[in-house]
């Protein structure tokens, strides 16, 4: 099992931190701190129809990373199955239209005394995509498959033997076609970055700043830089409606942060800087953890009992620079 815990922003992670406690006292309300003004002055969406789309992922005998449009959704490196993992996508879905999916599958490594450098005959992946409507009541399975995915075989059938065993990596790419109402600026007109001269130190600046907001946990700030993110993850995913549960309780998440006694920097792991959406994305995966940020910092989580204990935080920062700016900024 991986030594740290891994954030993504979505939903069902959000889910597990999300039970908090009594905060630690504060001079103003929540509805008037930096965090929840975030979400002020907006209304819940309505249209005719408001498609949520979520990715399931299960793999055997492999790890693997999804991408969505050139973003990092999905990431597991610990051998077990999964259960209910559903991941909310649309905050990487632009605008109606094709949709790029990437998988990337990689062997197990050392496993029970055994080391796998490359896939086996038993890999396993699927991936499934399916949408629900939000404008519609939630009926239990209430949702459409828009696509299934399984790593190719030596027969075609899903079940059979991986047809690119004894490779020590295997990735694909395709398309499905998404309809949503919306449209998100996102990276659309974002900068080339990829290949600019002194971008990595750029880049590493940006990351000191970002823990240095969150070490001196400067609320103001931090709602600044995460802006972008914040506004168009809560319009596609939630359609702005901000009294659903998931959406409180990632509210929540980014709170106890600055509700913390104890928060702890700590140096960035050993890293690849890594670009995306046509080299307009840029952001640091850990070579320490694989699947992981490479930045991560320390605080005291809110345990179900009312107490707190230690825990490494790591989740990902996607930066661009927006057209016109020659500033790094926030985007997912």
């Amino acid at each position: 099992m991986t030594l740290r815990y891994i954030f993504h922003f979505n939903l069902f992670i959000v889910l597990f931190f999300a039970q908090v406690c009594a905060q630690k006292a504060k001079n103003t309300s929540l509805k008037n701190r930096p965090i929840e003004q975030l979400y002020s002055n907006v209304k819940p969406l309505k249209y005719g129809s408001m498609p949520q789309y979520f990715i399931e992922a299960h793999q055997s005998g492999c790890y693997y990373e999804v991408y969505i449009n050139g973003i990092l959704n999905d990431t597991r490196y610990i051998n077990a199955g999964t259960m209910n993992n559903a991941i909310p996508i649309n905050d990487n879905i632009l605008k109606s239209g094709p949709q790029k999916v990437t998988i990337k599958l990689f062997p197990l490594g050392e496993i029970d005394g055994k080391v796998y450098t490359t896939l086996t005959e038993r890999t396993r992946f699927t991936l499934e995509i399916f949408k629900r409507d939000k404008a519609t009541p939630w009926e239990g399975l209430d949702y459409d498959v828009v696509h299934h995915y399984f790593a190719p075989t030596t027969t075609g059938e899903e079940a059979r033997p991986f047809a690119h065993a004894n490779e020590p990596m295997y990735e694909e790419t395709f398309t499905f076609n998404a309809e949503v109402p919306y449209e998100l600026t996102g990276w659309s007109d974002s900068q080339v970055i990829e290949g600019q001269e002194g971008i990595e130190q750029e880049v590493l600046d940006f990351y000191k700043e970002y823990a240095d907001v969150i070490r001196n946990q400067d609320e103001d700030k931090w709602a600044e830089m995460v802006k972008t993110r914040e506004q168009e993850y809560l319009r596609s995913v939630y359609y702005n409606d901000k009294s659903k549960e998931g959406f409180k309780k990632r509210v929540a998440y980014f709170t106890n942060t600055f509700d913390n006694e104890f928060i702890e920097k700590m140096p960035l792991d050993k890293y690849e800087i890594t670009f995306s959406a046509n080299g307009k994305i840029v952001t640091l995966k850990s070579l320490d953890y694989p699947g992981e940020s490479a930045f991560s910092f320390k605080e005291n989580r809110n345990r179900h009992n009312g107490e707190r204990d230690k825990y490494i935080a790591s989740h990902y920062i996607f930066l661009h620079k927006p057209k016109g700016s020659n500033k790094l900024e926030i985007i997912r």
